[in-house]
């Protein structure tokens, strides 16, 4: 079934964001700091789940945002 027979005549795409790289880049920092030292391990976790905190809520509030 097409998008128009539910009601939806545009595709949906979402902004340019800065998330994904944060994300990526944090789960490099938190995986290198298994090899290098436990302090970099514990920032790059800290970077991990705030990465991820932000990206769910944006991506919720993008979802509540969205016409019916």
């Amino acid at each position: 079934m097409s998008d128009s027979a539910h009601g939806h005549d545009e595709i949906h795409m979402p902004p340019n964001s800065w998330i994904p790289l944060s994300f990526s880049a944090s789960m490099a920092m938190t995986f290198a700091g298994f090899l290098v030292h436990p302090a970099v391990w514990i920032v790059g976790l800290v970077w991990f789940v705030t990465t991820l905190v932000v990206w769910i809520r944006a991506a919720r509030s993008e979802y509540l945002e969205l016409p019916e």
